[in-house]
């Protein structure tokens, strides 16, 4: 037997094996042995092949089946490859396909036939939402469409009617959502007309959200789409909550379940009771490409209907208006609010258009503008931009309403930028304003307004007074041209109204003003008016221009500095100048200078000059200072001149290295009349005397040249001999006795003929003052002559070089005495001529020489 071998690994050596047979892990396996188990394994083998056979023959028939019955689905569904819908499965590519198609409402049985009643077919093809509903041509008459969430009902434009039949309660909205109660979001309302149905048999519509066309109500997300609102019973469009306001309302009370996030785009609205557009305590509502015209106010009583194109009503916030147009209705865009509701806030109009409307824009709150009212607490925000009002009218759905291009009432914080109104010329508007500010509305700005054409208004721009006054109001960047009486009118009692920068053009009428400001209240700067009767009329006086008129605390062409009150002004300084007292200016002052009193003053002056008290200056000096609560004391062209406490109604001035009172030079009291002074008084004339007021004895004027004598107290020409008192001289530089200003007796006097004082209360400092007492006799009314002014008054120069009447005896050097007032040569007077003027001429009567007395 041969052998061979291999390595067993279990073994880890070489192994024989037998040819004949094989070993392996402890068995051993003949040549027959193999044999035969092949054998068995190819018999069960055989049986399990012909299993196999059988298996496919049946699977073939099922095949074949199979195979029938997708070509029949095939033939009912179509080629399934034409599916264009995404989807890993068939069933996936059919849903989808499904949710991709619109339900048309004919489907469900609607007849769009404008007889029928397709409420039901409305109702079974919106289902449960989650569906689009096509709504094809025709005018389906319904007893209303209510739309659950995620529901899109559209149609063919103009040509798609959903209308109210006939039988519809009078309440009844065309269009609403289902559930006002926990509310629904994303509905999309596009492309129809829908028709309130004015002709049916009851519109006795009731108050609150009810009766109108498109009703939103405590809905969010949605969109409403070219969609037209005929004949609403009262609103074409409400977005609203559940119900408006109630009894229980107050400032601070929103209703609940407001709408939020709607938009309206592209809508219009005609015909209806109320207004075309409005909204109730909902946010966040945007309302675009719209047009609301001719209101109806069916729903109102005649004459007394507020039917608006735009409306933000009671409790609404966060509203945008943007390219909407209003029409001939009572007022084209209205935010407002009744009196037992929060006022609509925050509401911003771009780019809209009123025209034939009674009131363009009107924003107000109502039962907040009389001044009993209280003020309103939520009446705020509002926002006009690149805004239009084409000739307001009166209309008949307000009797009596007056035509504005705008109104704002109650509501603070309004921003008008870029407005233009535009008037008739040939209207008749009864004198009311185009454009006014009243009733309690405050913090106003009117900015690039343009008014024109309203040539029978009362005012372009009015900011009314009173007690129901509007105020804080900044009317900048005005144009003017041809239009009403008063170009802007300030009423009473107005405190904070600023206008600058305003061009206004009249067309020639007489009683026309250009400003009008019934006080002096009024910032007014950079206004021009032109063709007017008169350019200004501002706290009662008339002026041929606008006058520039401040009120503030200012600092002008200044580097530094500081103003405490409203009144104090600081203008061309350095220093760090103060001014801390009411009604107080600086000017013109370096070194830091002060005006701490009521009524005080620094003027061109340096070195830190101060002023305290009232009614003090300190002008055109240096280092000088006014101190102490007194009052009425001036300090002039002086430096380091200071005044204290005691001093009181005088002028001063002086100079000194140190501030001082001892450095004072002269001194005006007008207490007393006193003049005082350390240097010499100059005379003003070439040749000076001294001289007194003397009464002519016969009471009339002496020629001047004339010598006289007295006679007891009066005077007259002096004859040979008599005593020389003085000659009528016109060259004194010092006259007394004048009693220039009131009677020499109007005070008491002494015995000495000194004044006699007494202290006298000054009401408006509260402190006494020592005054002359006044003469019982003395009458206060009576104008008084001054002495100047009457001839039998002389001015007689006592002592000094004077002219005098010579007759031909008289030669320089000689002394002279009197000769029927004129003077003669004399051998013992005192009185020497000094210079002959003018030569005795026999025909003149006397010559002229210059002579000095004493």
């Amino acid at each position: 037997m041969n052998y061979l071998k291999y390595y067993d690994p279990l073994l880890e050596k070489w192994v024989s094996i037998e040819l004949e047979a094989i070993s392996s892990d402890g068995e051993r396996w003949t040549a027959p042995m193999i044999t035969e188990k092949f054998k068995e394994v190819l018999g069960n083998i055989g049986d399990v092949r012909q299993d196999i056979i059988n298996v496919k023959i049946e699977f073939q028939k099922e095949i074949t089946n199979v195979s029938d019955k997708i070509s029949n689905v095939e033939k009912i569904i179509g080629d399934v490859s034409k599916f264009k819908v995404i989807g890993d499965t068939l069933v996936d590519k059919i849903i989808n396909e499904f949710n991709m198609r619109s339900v048309n409402v004919k489907d469900f049985g609607a007849k769009g036939d404008g007889v029928t009643d397709d409420t039901a077919a409305f109702e079974k093809a919106i289902g449960s939402g989650f569906s689009s509903i096509y709504v094809p041509d025709g005018t389906y008459m319904v007893k209303g469409v209510k739309l659950p969430s995620f529901t899109k009902l559209y149609g063919n434009g103009m040509k798609s009617v959903i209308k109210l039949h006939p039988e519809t309660p009078p309440t009844t909205h065309v269009i609403t959502n289902k559930d006002y109660t926990n509310g629904n979001s994303y509905i999309q309302i596009e492309n129809l007309l829908v028709d309130w149905n004015l002709n049916k048999k009851d519109n006795k519509i009731g108050s609150g959200p009810n009766a109108s066309c498109v009703n939103i109500t405590n809905s969010q997300f949605v969109w409403i789409n070219k969609v037209h609102a005929k004949d609403a019973g009262l609103h074409g469009f409400d977005v609203t909550s559940p119900k408006y306001n109630s009894s229980s309302d107050g400032a601070e009370y929103y209703q609940p379940k407001g709408s939020k996030y709607v938009w309206i785009d592209n809508c219009t609205a005609w015909n209806f009771g109320d207004d075309g557009f409005t909204t109730h305590f909902s946010d966040y509502i945007f309302i675009s490409n719209c047009y609301s015209y001719d209101g109806n106010g069916s729903a109102h009583r005649a004459g007394g209907s507020n039917t608006n194109g735009f409306e933000i009503d009671d409790g609404s916030k966060h509203a945008w208006l943007m390219n909407c147009y209003s029409r001939k209705n009572c007022r084209g865009f209205e935010v407002k609010a009744h009196a037992l509701a929060p006022a609509a806030q925050d509401v911003h109009f771009v780019n809209c258009s009123s025209e034939n409307d009674i009131r363009g824009f009107d924003f107000r709150h109502i039962g907040f503008h009389r001044s009993s009212d209280p003020v309103s607490k939520s009446a705020f925000n509002v926002s006009a931009t690149n805004c239009r009002v084409l000739n307001p009218i009166f209309n008949s759905l307000y009797e009596g309403l007056s035509p504005r291009a705008l109104v704002i009432s109650a509501f603070r914080n309004v921003n008008i930028n870029n407005f233009t109104a535009i008037g008739d010329p040939s209207y008749d508007y009864k004198g009311n304003p185009a454009i006014a500010t009243q009733f309690k509305s405050r913090n106003i700005n009117l900015n690039n307004i343009s008014v024109s054409g309203f040539k029978t208004a009362e005012a372009d721009i009015y900011v009314i007074g009173g007690s129901q006054k509007s105020d804080n109001v900044n009317i900048s960047n005005i144009n003017s041209f041809e239009s009403a009486r008063v170009g802007v009118r300030i009423g009473s009692k107005t405190e904070n109204v600023k206008l600058t920068n305003a061009s206004l053009i009249g067309y020639g009428r007489k009683d026309s003003v250009g400003v009008y400001c019934s006080n002096s209240q009024a910032y007014i700067f950079g206004v021009t008016a032109e063709k007017y009767g008169k350019a200004s009329t501002i706290a009662g006086y008339d002026y041929s221009y606008v006058p520039n008129n401040f009120k503030g605390g200012t600092r002008a062409a200044t580097t530094s500095g500081h103003v405490k009150t409203s009144t104090g002004f600081i203008a061309a300084s350095s220093g760090t100048p103060e001014v801390t007292g009411e009604a107080s200016a600086a000017i013109g002052t370096t070194g830091g200078a002060k005006a701490k009193g009521v009524r005080t003053g620094v003027y061109s002056s340096s070195g830190g000059s101060s002023v305290d008290g009232s009614r003090s200056t300190v002008m055109s000096s240096n280092d000088s200072h006014i101190e102490g609560e007194n009052v009425s004391r001036t300090i002039l062209s002086s430096g380091g001149v200071k005044l204290g406490g005691n001093d009181r109604y005088m002028v001063v001035g002086g100079y000194g290295e140190t501030p001082s009172r001892s450095n004072i030079k002269w001194m005006l009291n007008s207490m007393n009349g006193d003049i005082s002074a350390t240097g010499k008084i100059n005379g003003g004339a070439t040749f000076s005397d001294y001289a007194e007021y003397f009464e002519s004895l016969d009471g009339k004027s002496i020629p001047s040249g004339t010598i006289v004598t007295l006679e007891k107290n009066k005077i007259r020409p002096a004859q040979k001999s008599e005593f020389m008192l003085g000659v009528i001289s016109e060259t004194a530089g010092t006259v007394l006795g004048s009693a220039e200003v009131y009677w020499k007796d109007r005070y008491l006097k002494n015995e000495f003929g000194g004044l006699i004082y007494e202290d006298v209360l000054d009401e408006k400092t509260g402190e006494y003052v020592k005054m002359p007492v006044e003469n019982p006799e003395w009458k206060s009314k009576k104008d008084y002559i001054p002495r100047e002014q009457r001839p039998e008054w002389n001015i007689v120069g006592l002592v000094g070089q004077v002219y005098i009447r010579i007759d031909g005896t008289v030669e320089v050097g000689d002394c002279i005495e009197a000769n029927n007032g004129i003077a003669t040569k004399s051998e013992n007077s005192t009185w020497r001529v000094m210079e002959i003027t003018k030569p005795y001429f026999k025909k003149d009567g006397y010559g002229v020489a210059i002579c000095f007395i004493r």
